[in-house]
């Protein structure tokens, strides 16, 4: 057997299982939307208690036209050199276009910044999914309000629950 093949399994092994560990996940917030209580945008949506993923009702969004529904403000975020992670669970019926997630970072003396979750998306008629978009924090960059937002860029019905605001 080759002396070289024989030296490199173990190394292979190695960085094999350390690209397959997953970075563990800090809550910063979450919302069950089992109420409408703290919701920004309270216009086009309703609490629906039939229709939910964890059993405890889910805000209903029905969409006549492309919108942008403000969900939460979280002000005094203290995290800074992180990716910041903002997660749904979110279901579909006849959305013709698609719906996604969108994460506002508010720097007071810099601006806003976004990102959007165009690489997770739902659209048709889909069952629970979890959908998601990240911004990455540098050191020193502390958000002094982060805006989380759901896109629908179509018409059609979706069901959100479950939100999660997290670091890794």
């Amino acid at each position: 057997m080759n002396k070289y093949f024989i030296i490199s399994l173990p190394l292979l092994i190695i960085q094999f299982i350390s690209c397959n560990v997953q970075p563990e996940k800090s809550q910063l917030e979450y919302y069950p939307m089992n109420d409408l209580n703290g919701i920004v945008t309270q216009s086009g949506i309703q609490l629906d208690k039939n229709i939910s993923d964890d059993g405890n009702g889910s805000i209903k969004i029905t969409a006549d036209k492309p919108l942008i529904i403000q969900l939460y403000s979280v002000d005094d975020v203290k995290v800074d050199d992180t990716q910041v992670v903002y997660e749904a669970n979110i279901k579909s019926e006849g959305l013709s276009g698609q719906a996604y997630l969108e994460m506002w970072c508010v720097f007071n003396d810099k601006g806003e910044y976004f990102s959007r979750g165009f690489d997770s998306v739902i659209s048709g008629n889909e069952d629970w999914k979890t959908i998601r978009t990240v911004f990455n924090l540098e050191k020193g960059e502390i958000p002094d309000q982060i805006k989380l937002n759901v896109v629908v860029n179509g018409v059609g019905t979706i069901w959100i629950d479950d939100i999660h605001l997290s670091k890794i």
